[in-house]
């Protein structure tokens, strides 16, 4: 990655997950963006989300951006990435300011959500996203009932009242990524948990308004982003992922991580009732280059039982939060380990809830297929938090939009994507 190169007339996203990296360019070409330039590649450094060595990972980010540059002849200084942390904190708060003027003005609206985003925090903790999800005119104290609006600038009222949901990651995660980014001769334009870049690019307004929850399945960590009321309600991180069902595998039947993932992705699917006729597979065991077989029924028990302990654990924290009924629109899934046959009907199984594999619209966004010649599906789930990094944008127009970010102000916004459920 070629240092002090500016890259304002396109994104860059690079994703950083446990076991592996993505970076994408992106560039507006009329009513949609065009991915340009690519790049895939082993992660290093990161455990379950987590930055255990910024060293490995800042090596780890070079090869893979380095690759992505050489793929579209272009270079980068500035990037959107995403954040998994376990520690995440997250406040849905609710400010209220008098208006002497009986008129919002954007100075208003700066000033309450100035006053929102200053909520004491742990000295660990770095703000790094605030979303006003609604505006309230007028509320009655008695009654609390208001006009609600998504854009108060310019209306008439005596009030003003702020639905603030604010972001807080670990300062040491934020940082272990900014030296691994700075390592590389680039910095981090912004910081976007995974959960709600993956959730903004795959959720329709009407699913967002009826209640969802998109759960972004990585290979060491789950992000949960539930949506209310038309927007972000609940942002949460399990340290458990895919991995799980690799390793139930490997302990199953003695295979070597590596054999197991290759079972896991050649033969897996979610459940038992959906096999046709039983077989024998062949693997080897670990430390030995002898054939071994097993039996393909229990290959699925052994995947279905793994793939049941993370939805268990997704309904527990949902029910902790006491979001669990109001999803009416169920769970939407993405990531690489949602990459499994027949696993929204096992997700419906277990969450008692609709539920369905995450597909992004091509009407927004799309691949240039003169630049990008691969054989892999860069729209696919598995691509979901890279996609919704690109998707994130800043704006320095006017408080038109709901999104700020805190790194460059309250200006900012997520493109919205549709897309059919």
């Amino acid at each position: 990655m070629a240092k002090n190169h500016s890259n304002e007339h396109y994104i860059v996203a690079i994703d950083i997950g446990s076991s592996k990296i993505v970076v994408f360019f992106a560039e507006q070409r009329g009513e949609r963006l065009e991915i340009f330039g690519q790049a895939r590649g082993k992660s290093d450094g990161v455990v379950n989300g987590e930055v255990v060595d910024s060293s490995a990972l800042s090596r780890a980010i070079k090869e893979v951006g380095d690759a992505a540059c050489l793929s579209c002849n272009s270079n980068f200084d500035s990037v959107n990435v995403n954040i998994s942390d376990a520690n995440i904190k997250v406040f849905n708060l609710n400010p209220h300011t008098y208006l002497d003027s009986g008129k919002v003005r954007e100075s208003d609206v700066k000033s309450i959500i100035k006053t929102a985003e200053a909520v004491k925090m742990e000295k660990t903790a770095r703000h790094i996203n605030s979303v006003a999800q609604r505006y309230i005119l007028d509320k009655d104290p008695h009654t609390n009932q208001g006009v609600v609006v998504k854009q108060p600038i310019g209306e008439s009222a005596d009030t003003l009242e702020v639905n603030m949901h604010i972001v807080c990651v670990s300062e040491q995660q934020a940082k272990n990524i900014e030296r691994s980014i700075a390592a590389n001769g680039s910095k981090v334009l912004n910081f976007v948990p995974s959960s709600m870049a993956a959730g903004e690019s795959y959720l329709t307004q009407e699913q967002k308004n009826s209640g969802i929850c998109l759960v972004d399945i990585g290979s060491g960590t789950m992000d949960l982003s539930v949506f209310k009321n038309g927007s972000i309600f609940y942002s949460g991180v399990i340290q458990q992922g895919a991995d799980l069902v690799s390793n139930a595998i490997a302990d199953a039947f003695g295979a070597s991580f590596a054999e197991a993932e290759r079972l896991k992705l050649k033969h897996g699917q979610a459940q038992v009732k959906n096999i046709i006729e039983d077989e024998l597979i062949s693997f080897k065991k670990a430390q030995s280059s002898k054939d071994y077989y097993l039996s393909y029924q229990a290959l699925i028990e052994v995947i279905e039982e793994a793939y049941e302990q993370l939805f268990t654990a997704i309904k527990a924290n949902l029910k902790e939060q006491n979001l669990l009924r109001s999803l009416n629109s169920g769970f939407v899934l993405v990531g690489g380990g949602a990459k499994m046959q027949g696993l929204d009907d096992l997700a419906l199984d277990c969450l008692k809830k609709r539920s369905k594999i995450g597909r992004i619209s091509t009407n927004l966004i799309r691949i240039d297929t003169n630049s990008i010649s691969t054989n892999e599906d860069l729209l696919a789930p598995e691509y979901a938090s890279a996609i919704g990094l690109l998707l994130f944008k800043n704006d320095e127009s006017g408080l038109k939009e709901q999104q700020s970010n805190n790194n460059e102000g309250i200006l900012s916004k997520i493109r919205e994507i549709k897309k059919s459920f």
